[in-house]
């Protein structure tokens, strides 16, 4: 099993590169909709550390005469194509009677329940006590409601070291699970929840801002999807998005997390086969020039910035931003070891990186000193 520990207790987060899993509960459906085979507990043992969830609450099928209820789970749908309505139900998960915005959907479908999720990922890193799971809540409903679940169901694994995510060091992270929501479900809910109560930030920089060290929770550059007008040839679309937003990122902040999606979900083809073409050799090879791309722009970018004649103890210090996190339908122990791999890639092409700016610095510090040295004379 792939071990991230591995890769240094020391390591910061946005110092590494893993595997994520796009739309990571929806585990069955149609064929343009189902995006994974393997459960919460499954994906993150092939090495999956960041997963997409969508939540909402759907209706709950119960015995003839029984009191309603409603459950929370994960869903894969267009916005347009659900219905969303306020009813008064019985909601298993937190065992009382509460008004909710209960959800129909007339396409797409609905996936993995929340609370059996959480329970996969406490025991995960419970039985894995180095490594940490990271679940990214976006375009969710009853937003209080997950939250209450998430610290319930997470108890004594649940992450709750406020403060700003990208920086903290893997020693900081094992054994925990860390619950992000964008900033409508952290508006959404009681302050009690966020921060030290278990509950961070996500904030996706690709729209705009700056880089705040002093947020907490997680900051990445990236984002995923093609034109729905546009129904074929989704792959190279999707390459073409990915690189732009890569380059643009590689101009950015160091220290921002880019997150990179390996993904072609559609209106009308198969998600798998799309998916299968992706993973094959010619487009493995693509995916790779398109991560090492996004990491050399990068590079060279800080390189050239950062020569400072007058300021040669930086020299040794090369912080490139970097694709942290690649998204990808239907994760398995190959894809997520062919992400791991990329680790050993991004560690050569920094150290190499490091001694090219060492020697360019001290060249220029030579430079700089002889030009003082003429000017006395």
């Amino acid at each position: 099993m792939i071990k991230y520990y591995n890769l240094g207790a020391n390591k910061r987060l946005n110092e590494i590169v893993m595997a994520g899993s796009h739309d990571a509960g929806i585990t069955g459906g149609d064929k343009n909709v189902q995006t994974q085979d393997l459960d919460i507990a499954g994906q993150a043992t092939a090495g999956v550390r960041v997963f997409d969830l969508r939540v909402a609450v759907a209706a709950k099928s119960t015995q003839p005469g029984a009191a309603k209820e409603a459950e929370l789970k994960s869903f894969h749908a267009d916005g347009k194509l659900m219905k969303n309505e306020t009813k008064s139900r019985f909601v298993p998960e937190v065992n009382r009677v509460e008004t909710v915005t209960r959800t129909k959907l007339r396409g797409g479908t609905f996936g993995l329940g929340l609370a059996g999720m959480l329970q996969q990922a406490k025991a995960f890193v419970e039985n894995n006590d180095t490594e940490f799971l990271i679940l990214k809540f976006d375009k969710c409903t009853n937003w209080e409601l997950i939250a209450e679940v998430c610290v319930s169901e997470l108890a004594g694994t649940l992450y709750k070291d406020a403060g700003n995510l990208n920086s903290k060091r893997l020693k900081d992270l094992k054994g925990h699970v860390i619950v992000l929501f964008t900033q409508g479900g952290l508006t959404a809910i009681p302050q009690q929840y966020k921060g030290a109560g278990g509950i961070l930030g996500i904030k996706n920089l690709s729209a705009g801002g700056a880089y705040d060290d002093q947020y907490e929770g997680m900051q990445y550059f990236g984002k995923g999807g093609t034109s729905v007008v546009k129904a074929y040839g989704k792959i190279g679309q999707n390459e073409k998005k990915q690189s732009k937003l890569m380059s643009r990122g590689a101009t950015g902040d160091p220290d921002v997390m880019g997150m990179m999606y390996w993904t072609s979900t559609g209106v009308n083809e198969s998600i798998r086969k799309r998916n299968d073409k992706m993973w094959n050799a010619k487009n493995t090879n693509s995916f790779r020039r398109m991560w090492e791309s996004g990491l050399a722009e990068s590079i060279e970018s800080r390189v050239a910035s950062s020569v400072d004649p007058t300021n040669y103890a930086s020299a040794s210090i090369l912080k490139a931003f970097m694709p942290n996190i690649v998204m990808i339908d239907f994760a398995d122990d190959n894809k997520c070891s062919e992400i791991y791999d990329l680790n050993a890639v991004a560690g050569v092409e920094i150290t190499f990186a490091a001694q090219q700016l060492d020697l360019e610095m001290k060249k220029a510090q030579d430079q700089y000193a002889e030009l003082v040295r003429k000017k006395r004379i």
